[in-house]
């Protein structure tokens, strides 16, 4: 299977993209448990495809940028117009300079071949003081064989996508004045069990039970003026 380029990928996958998979469900729930109150703060989802995570968050402010036009206008019909959703690269972000208190960027930086440009707008979108989450596909799943794939129509196509080490993100985001405060995953397990048997391949989860599929890291952009 030859892995399609990105924005093709994507307009492919956007008519379905909502539709929850093993890997986004087991995203979300960790993604979930490092998120702070989004009560009173400006949110901003980096790579948000259609736009769906940030449905009902309950942030003073949202937005959201995603380079499908396709994932963007999907996401539209179905998200509040007080959303703000816009075309962009997430190397370079059609924002102004701490703009937000908390950005996420998930599953997103998988696609580049390199992380640096992006977390350099992540830094500098980001308010001194605020929080950058960021997820990747796991580097061990990629090891183990699992590959980034969406099924459209009687096809299943592979997305583009660049392991990058945890010292990579690290070096990345030291350099953006991002300060790694936390480091977690997100293992194969019970919670996502059943889509392996709709999908009958209870073997696969047998053999990949306890595998890291998701890593998350945590960040808090330092005020590098003083206070």
């Amino acid at each position: 299977m030859s892995a399609l380029p990105v924005r093709e990928g994507y307009r492919l996958w956007a008519p379905t993209y909502s539709a929850e998979n093993a890997v986004s469900q087991l995203e979300a729930a960790l993604v979930a448990e490092m998120t702070p109150p989004l009560a009173g703060q400006r949110l901003l989802d980096a790579g948000c495809g259609t736009g769906r995570r940030l449905r009902d968050c309950g942030a003073v402010m949202a937005a959201g940028i995603d380079l499908s036009p396709e994932m963007i206008e999907t996401g539209r019909a179905d998200l509040d117009p007080a959303v703000r959703l816009l075309v962009g690269d997430v190397r370079a972000l059609p924002l102004p300079d701490a703009g937000f208190d908390l950005v996420w960027c998930r599953l997103v930086i998988g696609h580049l071949p390199e992380c640096e440009a992006t977390y350099a707008e992540l830094g500098r979108v980001t308010a001194a003081g605020g929080q950058v989450i960021v997820t990747d596909f796991h580097p061990a799943a990629h090891a183990a064989g699992h590959r980034r794939t969406f099924r459209h129509g009687d096809t299943v196509h592979e997305v583009e996508h660049y392991v990058h080490a945890l010292a990579t993100h690290r070096e990345a985001a030291r350099a953006a004045g991002l300060r790694l405060i936390a480091v977690r995953e997100a293992e194969i397990g019970p919670s996502v069990r059943s889509f392996y048997e709709r999908a009958g391949r209870i073997a696969l989860y047998d053999a990949h039970h306890g595998l890291p599929v998701v890593l998350a890291l945590s960040f808090v952009k330092e005020d590098r003026c003083g206070s």
